[in-house]
């Protein structure tokens, strides 16, 4: 049995901190606190109705926008009902019912917004039990006995890209998804008096297991975002200790400071003990303006594979190029280095995910013959510090023998804020870029500072410009 279950841990926050205002959700002017007891209350409660409905060993989609009836579900399904298969509130029709299908599922729990395509998924799937998640908490009580599902068996799927290109359906259990718990804690240990702001979706392993799950664990506030329009507004209502987000928030964040003349920590709400970075590329010099004004950001990387934390930084001066320090209930190698020590970044441990549903050859080819789960991430080690390269399957051999990652130099175009993203690809046997720009500029110009930093045999031969809408850069 796992030193941390869901039910045990429910029980615990209830003996321990049954008073303690626990999940915030905002109200008309103010956020209204749900009290750790009320939180156990209602996911019993809401588990106790889904067995009723004979959903017992189910796969159920949740498919919602964040919310503390989402939160209310995602743990009574995991914890005593069946599986808890997470979508993204932005996927359409053809995803969500491609998702059902792939599952079986039994049952679908939504919210109003989705009503449509719901009504639609209807008309495909006549099978498909559809609840609607205001109404969970509504539904008659009843005296159903709750038996706490093994902490070994799948208790959530997310769909993931995987190592290759199509969506799978990654299978995480609570055991996978605790283990790297305490090596966090370790680094950023947490307590009842931190206060989190949460607007990243719970449909994916960075806020549903970072954010959310771990705070089971110890009953840190959970504050849920009400519009992401109002970020700004609300961590100055929030004044949170830790925030997670993506380089695009720290970069809106930078750039405000920038124009408002103000310093991050006053922007954040000025009560930060705790950044987390992760998701995406993060500039170096940008990371260093964070740990410059004083504030502790942490690098993080990691997969949905890997219950999605495999490195974090500890808390110290950092060298801006580390994506952090391997996790200590992990095992790491770097596979087939080359010359400087790069290769494909392999991993094994209890957080590894248990397969891909319905998928046995995606999941034989994931794992070497050790057990090491194969990421498709390039990267390099120093003692038990990772620096990430790129990705596996992206890397461009030309024919004199030199490998190129793409990653890299595209990495080095996202340092023009004229440019929403950059494509770097060889044809005809010459490096080449597609830019893609938000506002006028000189590709060429662009393209030239970039060669100068690059080794002559990776220097970008040919530049297209594509004009490019400020919608698609915040996707």
């Amino acid at each position: 049995m796992s030193a941390y279950e869901l039910d045990s841990l429910l029980t615990k926050g209830c003996t321990e901190y049954p008073d303690h205002p626990y999940i915030f959700e905002r109200g008309d002017n103010a956020f209204v606190p749900h009290t750790f007891a009320e939180f156990a209350a209602d996911v019993r409660s809401a588990a106790a109705a889904l067995l009723q409905k004979g959903l017992a060993e189910k796969h159920i989609i949740l498919y919602a926008a964040n919310s503390y009836a989402y939160m209310i579900t995602d743990i009574a399904v995991m914890t005593y009902v069946g599986v808890s298969c997470t979508l993204s509130k932005e996927w359409k029709l053809p995803d969500v019912n491609r998702s059902a299908e792939i599952l079986h599922a039994a049952a679908i729990i939504y919210d109003a917004p989705r009503e449509e395509i719901v009504s639609a998924l209807r008309v495909q799937h006549p099978e498909l039990l559809c609840i609607r998640i205001d109404e969970l908490l509504h539904l008659p009580t009843c005296t159903q006995t709750l038996t706490p599902r093994s902490t070994e068996i799948c208790c959530k799927i997310i769909f993931s890209s995987g190592t290759t290109g199509n969506p799978k359906a990654v299978m995480l259990s609570q055991r996978a998804m605790f283990a790297n718990w305490d090596s966090l804690h370790l680094r950023t240990p947490f307590s009842i008096e931190d206060r989190d702001y949460l607007f990243l979706p719970l449909s994916h392993t960075y806020s549903g297991v970072c954010n959310f799950l771990y705070s089971i664990c110890n009953g840190m506030q959970i504050y849920l975002c009400s519009d992401t329009k109002k970020i700004t507004e609300e961590l100055q209502m929030v004044r949170p200790t830790v925030f997670c987000a993506v380089p695009l928030i720290y970069e809106r964040i930078y750039d405000a400071c920038k124009a408002m003349g103000i310093s991050p920590n006053a922007a954040l709400g000025g009560c930060i003990r705790y950044l987390f970075c992760g998701g995406a590329y993060f500039k170096p010099e940008l990371r260093k303006f964070y740990k410059d004004a004083g504030l502790n950001m942490l690098e993080a990387y990691g997969l949905t594979e890997t219950s999605s934390i495999i490195s974090v930084e500890y808390t110290a001066p950092d060298d801006f190029e580390s994506v952090g320090t391997v996790m200590e209930s992990l095992d790491i190698k770097i596979a087939d280095p080359n010359e400087n020590g790069i290769g494909e970044i392999l991993v094994r441990g209890d957080n590894l995910f248990s397969g891909y549903f319905a998928n046995p050859e995606a999941t034989a080819a994931a794992f070497d013959a050790d057990g090491f789960f194969r990421t498709g991430d390039l990267g390099s080690l120093s003692g038990r510090k990772l620096y990430l390269k790129g990705r596996k399957r992206r890397m461009i051999l030309l024919s004199n023998g030199e490998n190129i990652y793409p990653d890299e130099i595209e990495a080095k175009f996202a340092e023009y804020p004229q440019l929403s993203k950059a494509k770097v690809f060889a044809e005809n046997g010459q490096i080449c870029a597609v830019l893609y720009a938000v506002a006028e500029c000189d590709g060429d110009r662009i393209t030239e500072a970039v060669n100068a930093r690059l080794p002559g045999y990776a220097k970008i031969r040919k530049t297209e410009v594509i004009r490019d809408s400020i919608d698609t850069r915040l996707k």
